[in-house]
C-alpha cells in the first residue's frame, strides 16, 4: 500500500505543479492581451488624429493659399476662359481655361466632356461661338 500511496502522492504533486504552471501562463497571456488591446486603442487614437490633420492640411482653402503663395498661381480672368456648351442638360456646360497662345493660333484646343454627349473638335468650336 505504501508504494501505491507514494505513487499517488507523486502524481498529485505533479498535477499541482501543472495547475500552478497553467495558471501562471494564463495570467501572463492575459496581461499580454491587455497590453495589445491598449496598443490597439492607442493606434486607433493616433489614426484618428492623423485623419484630422490630413483633413486640415488638404482643405481647399489651404491648398488654394499654397497655390497662390508658393506656386504663384492665380485664377483665370473672364477673358482667359471660354464657356463651351456640350449639350442641353444642366451638367453639360464646362468652363475651360484658354491659354493666350492657344486662342490666337488654333482657336479652342482643349475640350471637356462633362455631359453624356461627346463632341468633336469642329462641333465644339461652332457651339462655343454661339
Amino acid at each position: 500500500m505504501s508504494r501505491i500511496n507514494a505513487t499517488l502522492f507523486l502524481f498529485l504533486l505533479l498535477l499541482a505543479i501543472a495547475v500552478v504552471h497553467t495558471q501562471h501562463r494564463s495570467r501572463r497571456l492575459f496581461v499580454d492581451l491587455q497590453k495589445e488591446k491598449d496598443h490597439t486603442e492607442q493606434q486607433i487614437a493616433e489614426w484618428h488624429q492623423l485623419q484630422i490633420e490630413q483633413g486640415l492640411l488638404t482643405s481647399s482653402h489651404r491648398v488654394e493659399e499654397g497655390a497662390i503663395s508658393v506656386l504663384q498661381m492665380q485664377l483665370p480672368k473672364g477673358a482667359q476662359s471660354r464657356l463651351v456648351v456640350l449639350g442641353d442638360g444642366p451638367t453639360a456646360v464646362a468652363q475651360i481655361p484658354v491659354l493666350p497662345a492657344q486662342s490666337q493660333a488654333h482657336g479652342l484646343l482643349a475640350l471637356a466632356a462633362v455631359g453624356s454627349a461627346p463632341l468633336s473638335a469642329a462641333g465644339a468650336g461652332h457651339q462655343g461661338d454661339q
